[in-house]
């Protein structure tokens, strides 16, 4: 164990030989840090990969310096298919710890592997469709879309969980039972499975139940001849006689109401129907007629509604190319990966103008989103850096550098005035007017008060 303020070996004694510092409470919490990774460790090895996932967070929210714990859980959320949180805890792995940290060849065999890194993001937009789907009560094409999920990335627990939820919604409890198998397969204690489960058996039980309710036993009929005679009873002997009948008969009465019932249905009951089937005729086509002289207002409707239509996907598609990018990798986590890099390797200013390209909204977790805001925080710094270098190879009449450093120091902080101003004078001593014009018309739109708005009317007024 190393001291946390100078980073010398500690001994049994609760004092930094070294420094003085006093190390008591820091080696307890590195302690009860340790304990719940090596139960996390311990419940990972028997594959209660949830009770490991909630035993290792424990151990980083006690110390979130723990190498060993942090890059355990990402490897557990490799294990149940989510990528995407195995990499952001691998990132942040190689901000505490640049060298010897194993993290940087699990982020490397990933991104070396673009078949797989593909299929990873194809995986993740499909899922995050069919939870859509599912919420917008359209549980078939949600369906649909989890079982591509589920075939591309079978460990896809949430997938599992989520098409195993709309199984037991449409009672299809066999399909239902099968995901969830899959599932306690790879985290054999997983709660979620567990319940839907119990409910499942909950709901069979019940319709079990209600199937032998609806049988209600047979009356028995007593049988006259099995009870005993009692003193006062007459036993009358059932008879055998039956009334002499004559076939012919019998056979011509049954014609006779044959033909007398087909009689009354001709004469009586075919004139209304035939009457009713002409009334429902003649009101169809007046109806039909009725929806064919709407007919173009409504064909008018549709097609300006597919218009509409057809902008809404194009826009779409534009954003999804610019997620995703046209040759199918997902350029926002390719760039935010390599932002953080470069921010590990203290790299900052080219971190900060890589990330400056990243809509954050965009991203597509909570971790990703926080690994943004991370880096994010050092722009400000970068910008003043790149202000300073500026303003030194201005002073030095290198206009041409000068230009770069300000304009790239406003891109990083829009708020920053003076990098605006120095930008447009660097392109006016270069006389590129339409460079100076732009930072000019910046400086007039965003700081109209200011006051190097004068000089920015002046100029754009004059070129």
């Amino acid at each position: 164990m190393k001291c946390y303020k100078c980073g010398s070996q500690l001994t049994d004694e609760n004092m930094c030989l070294k420094c003085g510092a006093d190390v008591t409470l820091y080696k307890t919490v590195v302690k009860a840090s340790n304990a719940y990774y090596n139960l996390g460790l311990a419940k990972a090895q028997l594959r209660d990969l949830s009770g490991a996932i909630e035993s290792l967070r424990t151990s980083l929210t006690i110390n979130k310096n723990n190498i060993k714990a942090r890059n355990l859980l990402g490897l557990i959320y490799c294990e149940m298919g989510d990528i995407v949180e195995a990499l952001s805890e691998w990132v942040l792995s190689k901000n505490f710890k640049q060298e010897k940290n194993i993290a940087s060849s699990y982020i490397t065999n990933i991104q070396s592997n673009q078949g797989k890194f593909e299929s990873v993001i194809q995986t993740i937009k499909k899922y995050n469709q069919s939870l859509k789907y599912a919420k917008g009560g359209n549980y078939d094409m949600a369906v649909i879309q989890l079982k591509k999920v589920v075939a591309l990335n079978p460990k896809f627990i949430k997938a599992q969980q989520l098409l195993a939820l709309l199984h037991i919604k449409e009672k299809e409890y066999s399909k239902a039972k099968k995901c969830l198998n899959n599932i306690l397969k790879i985290d054999k204690n997983n709660t979620v499975a567990q319940r839907y489960l119990r409910e499942i058996g909950m709901a069979e039980d019940i319709s079990t139940k209600d199937v032998s309710e609806s049988f209600l036993p047979r009356r028995k009929v007593k049988d006259l001849n099995s009870i005993p005679l009692r003193g006062n009873d007459v036993y009358l002997p059932p008879t055998t006689y039956k009334e002499p009948s004559n076939g012919a008969i019998t056979v011509i009465n049954i014609l006779v109401g044959v033909l007398v019932g087909a009689a009354l249905v001709w004469f009586l009951i075919m004139p209304s129907r035939y009457k009713g089937l002409t009334n429902d005729y003649n009101k169809s086509i007046v109806e039909y007629s009725e929806k064919l002289s709407s007919g173009n207002v409504e064909l008018n409707t549709i097609t300006k509604q597919l218009q509409d239509v057809q902008a809404e996907r194009d826009i779409l598609t534009k954003k999804v190319q610019d997620i995703s990018g046209t040759d199918g990798n997902n350029k926002l986590l390719i760039a935010l990966i390599d932002s953080a890099n470069l921010y590990i390797a203290n790299d900052k200013i080219r971190a900060a103008e890589s990330l400056v390209n990243i809509d954050v909204s965009t991203l597509p977790s909570e971790n990703a989103k926080a690994l943004y805001n991370t880096i994010a925080v050092a722009m400000p710094t970068v910008a003043n850096d790149l202000y300073t270098l500026g303003t030194t190879s201005y002073y030095k009449n290198n206009f041409t550098e000068a230009a770069d450093y300000f304009a790239r120091s406003y891109k990083l902080d829009s708020t920053k005035v003076d990098a605006a101003y120095y930008a447009a004078k660097s392109y006016e001593k270069l006389e590129q007017v339409d460079n100076a014009k732009k930072y000019y018309q910046y400086i007039l739109t965003n700081f109209p008060t200011h006051r190097y708005a004068a000089e920015a009317t002046t100029y754009i007024s004059k070129h």
